[in-house]
């Protein structure tokens, strides 16, 4: 479908006639604001309140607007489309095992997009849905509650959308998502997923924190009340005018060339000498985060003294806990956090003993993201990335306070967590060991990015793992980016890396987890089990410019014997260019809950 050239989508075309990058997708403003950083306060994201009972669940009704904030003192309130009138929207917070409803209304957005509709991307036209005549809308949304162990019909799955006139996507089934939480404890998002727009309609805004909590996790006596953060990393470009800035064509893969956290440009948070709790997630289109503490501490040289500076006790991966606490920072087995588009990370950060210090955030990540700051998987050396354009090296800032009276601190120090432990899953009872690959190819002049060969348009599903068994799959990246795969509605744990999947998975991956980032030439090996639903859902690549062109590919979960694994269950190819092993063996029970 042909976009339509409203003042709005003028006004864009003009302003990307502007930029330049010898980096597809960098996004560079054609009127670039010089924004001082570090002269606002962190914004912290409200809890949001349920909006009453239906069928005996709390009932929440989440509108999505387009409204204007502002997000740097120098810069005019910026048009976001959002939740509850705000970027990022609120808090979503359940509690394991209590079933909660929840809708999201976007009957107030315009009928004009905030950026241009790029028609030759899949699920733009009618072309892309069989059987569905109708125009497909500029403005739709669906929205996914990540990591979720739910129905399909609850899932917020790609060609489920609705536009504000009440157009709908061929799988739309329902306007309430029933979520019943059956799954370990977790912090982690709600976010657009609509075929087509989904990197634009994340980027106008469209995301926000949801929580799973669990009695384990309040046993641990973890930071709690103001001293709990949800720090959302993004990165953004703004034009002198506020606006948001974001390619007028397709790019392969983004950056913006400004830290945004919270909602925030670069800010600050001011923090008490004692024990907080942060949870980190990397909601970025495309940019991978390798974060460290800088501190304000010099020797005589000038150069930071890395061992005044408090570490990173990260306790828990995408969800659940890790089997044991990782510290991250100078002399520890990691020396810094890396986060791929929609990794989430939980970490103790003690501050005590720092009163008066500041703390910078610091990123060496390069862009786009293969692996390691020279693209070797090497980490570690902050500082020494700021050469290229595309580098965001700085993030946030913490600024340690020093009270006049004692601050008391009664939370357990993170060296002491006794973290509730999971067996996990047997690779003995796996039924099948499927090989799935990342490639590349180009499509009517577009960069396209496959899984098995194949993109979300080729029909057929990938696999057809029976309900309730395990399986593992070999995930080999056959391309020069790193890609942070996700699956739908199952946790898996990372039972392997490297060139032939058999080194040890990072210590900070040794948990449940939804998203893996699988190198170039490297082979992930991940372990499963699919529950409690039958029915298809996606696997896909996160970054969301690959998702988009057209990194997602279905795998449907059945029932009865396990003989049809393999098969196409009526709906195609069943492994597109992948491979099944089979092997025998029975499934260990999940062990305690987290």
């Amino acid at each position: 479908m042909a976009s339509k050239l409203t003042r709005r989508r003028l006004l864009q075309a003009c302003a990307a006639l502007g930029a330049a990058s010898t980096v597809p997708g960098y996004a560079t403003a054609e009127s670039e604001p010089d924004l001082e950083k570090f002269v606002q306060p962190l914004p912290i994201p409200s809890v949001r309140e349920p909006d009453g009972k239906r069928q005996g669940a709390d009932y929440y009704e989440i509108p999505i607007r387009e409204f204007d904030q502002q997000v740097h003192p120098d810069l005019p309130p910026t048009t976001f489309w959002g939740f509850d009138g705000t970027v990022p929207g609120p808090v979503v917070k359940a509690r394991r095992n209590e079933q909660i409803k929840l809708r999201f209304d976007n009957t107030d957005l315009p009928s004009d997009h905030l950026f241009d509709i790029d028609d030759r991307i899949h699920g733009t036209s009618p072309e892309d849905y069989p059987g569905h005549d109708d125009p497909v809308p500029d403005v739709r949304t669906v929205i996914h509650q990540h990591g979720l162990n739910v129905e399909p019909e609850s899932d917020g799955q790609a060609t489920a959308w609705k536009s504000p006139d009440g157009t709908t996507g061929p799988r739309f089934v329902k306007h309430v998502h029933d979520l019943p939480n059956r799954q370990p404890r977790m912090t982690a998002t709600y976010h657009d997923h609509a075929l087509g727009v989904s990197r634009l309609n994340n980027y106008a805004g469209l995301n926000g924190f949801y929580v799973i909590e669990s009695p384990h996790e309040q046993r641990l006596n973890l930071p709690s009340g103001e001293y709990d953060v949800p720090v959302m990393l993004q990165d953004k470009t703004f034009e002198a005018d506020g606006s948001l800035h974001y390619p007028s064509s397709f790019v392969p893969n983004f950056a913006g060339d400004t830290a945004f956290v919270n909602g925030a440009v670069w800010p600050y948070m001011e923090v008490e000498p004692r024990r907080y709790r942060f949870r980190l997630v990397n909601q970025s289109n495309g940019r991978t985060f390798d974060l460290a503490l800088e501190g304000s501490h010099n020797d005589d040289d000038g150069h930071s003294d890395d061992a005044a500076v408090p570490l990173l006790y990260q306790f828990a991966p995408d969800q659940g806990f890790l089997n044991n606490v990782v510290p991250i920072g100078p002399g520890q087995d990691l020396e810094s956090l890396v986060l791929g588009p929609f990794e989430r990370a939980e970490v103790v950060v003690d501050f005590s003993g720092h009163e008066g210090e500041t703390f910078t955030v610091t990123n060496d990540a390069e862009f786009p993201f293969s692996g390691g700051q020279n693209g070797d998987g090497s980490h570690g050396s902050h500082g020494n990335g700021g050469d290229s354009d595309t580098h965001l090296g700085e993030i946030m800032q913490f600024r340690v306070t020093d009270p006049d009276h004692k601050v008391v601190d009664d939370s357990a120090h993170p060296r002491n967590l006794s973290l509730p432990t999971h067996p996990g899953y047997s690779e003995q009872a796996a039924k099948q060991t499927r090989h799935m690959t990342m490639g590349m190819r180009m499509d009517d002049g577009l960069e396209t990015h496959v899984l098995n060969g194949k993109t979300f348009s080729d029909g057929g599903v990938d696999a057809t793992p029976q309900l309730g068994t395990t399986e593992v799959w070999e995930l080999e990246n056959n391309t020069m980016h790193t890609h942070p795969i996700h699956l739908h509605l199952v946790e898996f744990r990372v039972i392997g890396r490297g060139p032939d999947g058999t080194e040890d998975p990072a210590p900070n991956e040794r948990g449940p987890k939804d998203v893996v980032r699988v190198d170039p030439d490297e082979t992930v090996r991940i372990i499963t089990k699919f529950g409690d639903f039958t029915g298809r859902y996606p696997w896909h690549c996160h970054v969301l410019e690959h998702e988009e062109q057209a990194m997602m590919r279905p795998f449907e979960v059945v029932a009865g014997n396990s003989a049809r694994q393999g098969q196409n269950n009526g709906h195609g190819p069943g492994n597109g260019n992948g491979s099944d092993r089979s092997s025998q063996g029975q499934d260990n029970p999940s062990g305690r809950s987290q």
